[in-house]
């Protein structure tokens, strides 16, 4: 037995021997079981959103876009077109160079206006003193009279869509001039400006602003005979290959409109305007829905802002025993905006029928020159079934 039991304790003596020490073995551990600071991962970078990439991509687009900048008092181009008679020989920018007699052709010029920073929107207030402020007053500066083709090469040359805008009635050139460049700045308008002045306004006479039938009268008159002029200067545009936004007030829809129709009729109406804004048109309603489906070619889109509180269009009404277009026509092919809500009507026939150049407007203006559909634009709603517009602008 003690033989046996040597044996065995020499054989395990033996291999320990022959095996030296074991080697120490690593444990294999899996990463799974590490703390998370030990055992890091790539980081997961979350994707731009929507928003995000918006405003980038939008950033860019406004850096092209928004070129001029309208933060300071700055002189403004007013390009004129007109077919007011002149009273001398010089082209200028006041009612001594223009009146209110109508002329067979067009005279095309330059006008440089000083637009003030701290004027009120919509307001303009003038002053021939020079010692007053720039920043406070607008001035008119100087003028130009220059051939038709070279305002119409210089509107190509800006390869910017014109802004053309056309008064309305009682309106005499120095205002039209100054509403223009009003507009513009308020607008922040990144193209020329292109005033048409057809010979609105009352006579020179004393008592003659105070005859307001008679001045109708006459307005009616030479609205009529400024037909062919406008049309001639649309051609011209055609002719160019240059399209333009056109923004036209009460009675000179008496211009444009007929125009629009001959042109189209002509076969070249195609493409001549971008976005047509008609603001309180003084314009028979019946006769516009009849000439929609001549027009509706001719632009991208059309803008009518009308109201029900315009005292001009109840009186208009009176007068031509027909309903205006200004006093809010429906119709499916055009973008009716009520803005009732906005007018002043307690101002009287003046406030209540230029609402096109006040702050509401233009702002919503401008977000139609931009493209916007009506829907998303701010301060839009939609009207109720079978109203007379499609949209009110709220307050």
């Amino acid at each position: 037995m003690k033989k046996i039991l040597f044996t065995i304790i020499s054989l395990l003596l033996l291999n320990a021997c022959s095996t030296g020490t074991p080697k120490h073995v690593e444990p294999v551990l899996s990463t799974a079981n590490l703390p998370a600071i030990l055992n890091p991962v790539e980081p997961v970078v979350a994707a731009a959103s929507i928003d995000d990439e918006f405003q980038k991509n939008l950033k860019v687009i406004w850096d092209n876009y928004f070129k001029e900048d309208y933060t300071d008092t700055r002189s403004l181009d007013v390009f004129v077109v007109t077919n007011r008679k002149m009273k001398g020989k010089s082209f200028g920018c006041t009612n001594n160079q223009f009146g209110v007699e109508l002329d067979t052709s067009a005279h095309f010029g330059i006008c440089k206006i000083n637009v003030p920073k701290n004027h009120s929107t919509g307001q303009v207030t003038l002053t021939r003193d020079n010692r007053q402020s720039s920043h406070d007053y607008f001035k008119i500066l100087n003028s130009k009279m220059l051939p038709g083709p070279t305002v119409i090469e210089f509107l190509k040359k800006t390869k910017r869509t014109p802004l053309v805008f056309v008064h309305g009635f009682n309106v005499r050139y120095e205002d039209a001039v100054l509403r223009a460049a009003q507009i513009a700045y308020d607008l922040k308008y990144q193209g020329p400006i292109v005033l048409f002045s057809w010979p609105a306004g009352a006579g020179d006479g004393f008592f003659d602003d105070k005859m307001i039938t008679k001045t109708y009268e006459s307005n009616i008159k030479n609205a009529t005979g400024s037909i062919d002029i406008f049309k001639n200067f649309l051609n011209d545009l055609k002719a160019n290959d240059l399209k333009i936004n056109l923004v036209v007030h009460s009675m000179g829809h008496q211009v444009v409109l007929p125009a629009l129709k001959e042109f189209t009729g002509s076969g070249t109406g195609k493409s001549v305007i971008n976005e047509l804004i008609l603001n309180a048109p003084d314009f028979e309603a019946s006769e516009f829905v009849k000439l929609i489906e001549n027009i509706k070619e001719t632009s991208k889109r059309i803008t009518l802002y009308c109201s029900y509180n315009d005292k001009a269009m109840v009186a208009s009404e009176t007068y031509n025993k027909t309903e205006r277009l200004g006093a809010c026509t429906f119709s499916e092919n055009l973008d009716t905006i009520n803005v009732s809500l906005i007018d002043a009507p307690t101002m009287g026939l003046g406030i209540g029928h230029s609402y096109y150049s006040s702050r509401a407007i233009l702002g919503d203006v401008f977000q139609v020159l931009l493209g916007i559909d009506a829907e998303k634009r701010l301060f839009i709603r939609k009207s109720e079934p079978n109203s007379t517009e499609k949209f009110y602008l709220r307050q």
